[in-house]
């Protein structure tokens, strides 16, 4: 248990310091494509199959399958992304991007979160999170990794050392700078 709550300490940290999504993007146009569409009037519902795209501004959703369930007020559709590989993509307004993949994804549009579930994977840069299901919520920047109960699988974090060697190199240079400006 320490190791998971640890992991998600860690994890939260390093996505807090470089995850913010592009404003602009919930202010653009939900657009989707793909080989097929199967509305169901009454309940709200669309169905898109046969390699689908959802965009937002550079929020890129694809999937095998894609349902669009209509909320009772304007934006308030919840999409779900599912396949064999269902994938999310983001340029963050720091320019780094953010791709993530799972079985499922849950796209909640007037909540601004991301649910993915199976397999679920968030990757940006060098850094890696993998657990059974992740939360992410868009405008808070916030990570919630879980790992699956019934299984030994547990969530899995990864850092490689090239991150931390350029935070160094750059606290380094700070501090010769700093010391250069006190010498003179």
């Amino acid at each position: 248990m320490k190791t998971n709550k640890l992991s998600l300490i860690i994890g939260a940290m390093i996505w807090s310091l470089s995850v913010t999504a592009l404003e602009s993007d919930f202010k653009q146009a939900i657009n989707v494509s793909s080989g097929s569409q199967h509305a169901k009037m009454k309940t709200n519902t669309i169905i898109f199959s046969e390699d689908v795209l959802l965009t937002q501004g550079t929020i890129k959703v694809t999937g095998d399958k894609l349902t669009v369930i209509r909320g009772t007020k304007p934006n308030h559709e919840v999409m779900i992304a599912e396949g064999k590989v269902a994938t999310f993509y983001q340029l963050q307004d720091d320019g780094k991007p953010l791709d993530a993949q799972a079985d499922k994804i849950q796209y909640d549009v007037a909540q601004a979160k991301i649910t993915l579930t199976g397999n679920a994977q968030i990757k940006q840069l060098d850094s890696q999170i993998n657990g059974s299901k992740i939360i992410y919520f868009l405008e808070t920047e916030e990570l919630v990794v879980e790992s699956d109960k019934d299984s030994e699988q547990r969530v899995k974090t990864v850092f490689l050392p090239a991150q931390f060697e350029k935070n160094k190199d750059e606290t380094d240079s700070e501090n010769n700078t700093k010391q250069q400006a006190e010498d003179k």
